[in-house]
């Protein structure tokens, strides 16, 4: 195999690869900047101590130590799961996005469905902005598992146990802003040890900036899930900061969020746009909107590869829809965005801020009828979240009836 030196990360990466492949373990990807391999049940595992114990062996004996690293690691039914005892003081709150994971979990179930059930596989989650959900992780010395249905139901407590122990353990590792430091903190966290941008739900933690920036609120940014950036609401440095952001945002390997986020007057945590005037308040919303859009975009495109495989959405027992999407419209003062519900097709429609809805002429082509408030919409026609689909989307299989008709058109709005 060559010298000691010749084995380089990348190297090591491989074989390892190789052997879990081998072995029939599911991998998502290989993270080579973080040194980690991450699998689509939702763990991952770093390689660093086990490659520096690797490099110092050759032949035999380096073969043999991998074998028994990917042992410890091989098939989804085998993963280390410990007791609650020996997990709580483990567990770690995290912030993904809303679409984290969907689309390999989905793919992983229709390929071996014997391994269990989708409610089973799904990650406890909730909200905690608008498309960035909090998951909890159990923080193992070489690996970190995320809590699903299954594990949380071999555990004698509730999902609000573990959120709120999570977040306990995580006042320990948020560290305070310092008033003598710089007024722009940018931390980087490739390993994702130090869970830098869950640092954001820690109680106080936004707040402790507030000394030192004399009045100005604190605004984090959390472009990718190793990346925290706090600044002052300068208005020109929170723009240049928004365009910093939306690059990293699209050129991450595991974006986040290229929205900013503050304080309220109750000193809850919010999206920056959701905090009253400020000078930057319709960059804030359009960076609010590419996150919709952007979420929207990932969901519809697993669902559509889906919905071809299958003709039918079987992991919610819908039958075959168009996937709806959202776009953006209006000006630079003032954007909006918009969903489509035509006549005569069956929709899976996202949430937005206003609904078109439009019919056909004789030559099928498409007629305005009215255009809506979303809310206003769903009181009249009844639409209700599809269950457990995150992004939420709206099953609309019907036409609106006369009634409804003369509802939505008396609701209508001129754009």
């Amino acid at each position: 195999m060559g010298s000691f030196d010749e084995l380089t990360r990348d190297h090591f990466a491989t074989l390892v690869l190789r052997h879990l492949a081998e072995v029939g373990k599911e991998v998502a990807g290989y993270d080579a900047e973080a040194f980690r391999i991450e699998f689509i049940d939702g763990s991952e595992i770093g390689l660093d101590n086990v490659y520096h114990d690797v490099i110092r062996l050759s032949g035999a004996r380096r073969a043999a130590q991998i074998a028994r690293f990917v042992a410890l690691v091989r098939g989804d039914e085998h993963v280390y799961v410990p007791t609650w005892e020996k997990a709580r003081p483990l567990l770690r709150p995290i912030l993904r996005s809303a679409t984290y994971k969907q689309a390999t979990t989905d793919d992983l179930l229709h390929r071996r469905p014997e391994l269990a059930t989708r409610e089973a596989a799904r990650f406890v989650s909730r909200p905690a902005f608008p498309f960035v959900d909090e998951l909890v992780a159990i923080d193992l010395p070489n690996s970190r598992n995320i809590v699903n249905n299954s594990i949380l139901a071999s555990w004698p407590v509730s999902a609000d146990e573990v959120f709120a122990t999570a977040r306990k353990n995580l006042e320990t590792i948020a560290q305070p802003h310092n008033p003598r430091g710089n007024a722009i903190l940018s931390l980087n966290d490739d390993e994702g040890s130090g869970y830098i941008t869950s640092w954001l739900l820690a109680p106080g933690w936004l707040a402790s900036f507030s000394q030192r920036y004399s009045g100005r609120r604190p605004v984090a940014f959390i472009p990718d899930i190793n990346n925290l950036i706090v600044v002052p609401d300068i208005p020109h440095l929170l723009a240049r900061i928004y365009r910093q952001v939306e690059e990293q945002y699209v050129n991450a390997r595991h974006c986040l969020s290229p929205q900013g986020y503050t304080l309220d007057e109750d000193g809850t945590v919010v999206p920056f746009d959701r905090a009253g005037p400020h000078e930057q308040h319709q960059t804030a919303v359009r960076a609010g909107y590419r996150l919709a859009l952007w979420e929207y975009a990932v969901q519809a495109d697993w669902l559509n590869k889906a919905l071809e495989r299958d003709f039918e959405f079987r992991c919610y027992g819908l039958k075959m829809a168009i996937v709806g999407d959202i776009k953006i419209a209006g000006t630079d003062t003032w954007p909006y965005t918009y969903t489509v519900w035509g006549k005569g097709v069956d929709y899976l429609l996202p949430a937005a801020d206003y609904i078109m809805f439009a019919s056909t002429d004789a030559d099928n082509n498409a007629v305005p009828v009215c255009t809506v408030p979303f809310t206003a919409a769903l009181e009249i026609t009844g639409l209700t979240p599809v269950p457990g689909m995150s992004p939420i989307r709206f099953e609309a299989r019907f036409w609106p009836d006369e009634t409804m008709l003369a509802q939505l058109k008396h609701a209508s709005v001129a754009l």
